[in-house]
């Protein structure tokens, strides 16, 4: 939920006149804003980076250390962006140029390495490692009543990377045994 936070939170900021619901209960809600994305997860996998207990320990300066390990976690979303005609634009052309912007913006993420966004709510850092595009698709209009919806998806998935930090008291550098 952070991550959709966060991802949103940088689409629409970057995007001016876009908003980002959950659902379509949140749009409503919202008043019917047009243009707006739905941000949907398709599948999530877990799976731990490295072999060991722990990937790494750093010493702290009073004798305690700190022990690390990453956890890498795939997410794929759907981006389904709706839109409607407009004066000067027909509502699948406004939605094609909104997908071309979302496509450049996440496909640009993580091009020069990793990037932290920061969830809105909570104010914590999520750490992305890459933004892998999947797939884009057009989709049927929404016929049912007045204006016509026009919409297209895109499919992204997201490797984040986050961390189990246990501190140790006491760390034993070296034993010796006589025998």
């Amino acid at each position: 939920m952070k991550l959709q936070r966060a991802i949103s939170e940088y689409l629409t900021s970057s995007i001016s006149g876009l908003f980002a619901f959950k659902d379509d209960i949140a749009f409503v809600t919202a008043g019917n804003p047009y243009p707006y994305f739905l941000i949907d997860l398709i599948s999530t996998r877990k799976g731990q980076l490295g072999t060991g207990l722990w990937d790494r320990t750093e010493d702290n300066n009073d004798g305690s250390a700190t022990k690390i390990k990453v956890f890498k976690h795939n997410h794929v979303f759907r981006f389904t962006v709706r839109a409607i005609n407009t004066n000067e634009q027909n509502g699948n052309d406004v939605v094609a140029d909104i997908c071309d912007k979302m496509d450049n913006l996440l496909s640009d993420l993580c091009r020069f390495g990793s990037i932290d966004l920061t969830d809105p709510v909570t104010g914590d850092n999520i750490h992305i490692e890459r933004a892998l595009f999947q797939g884009r698709s057009d989709l049927a209009p929404i016929e049912k009543g007045m204006p016509f919806i026009y919409q297209q998806s895109l499919s992204y998935m997201f490797v984040e990377h986050r961390f189990k930090i246990e501190q140790v008291e006491h760390r034993v550098e070296s034993i010796k045994i006589d025998l």
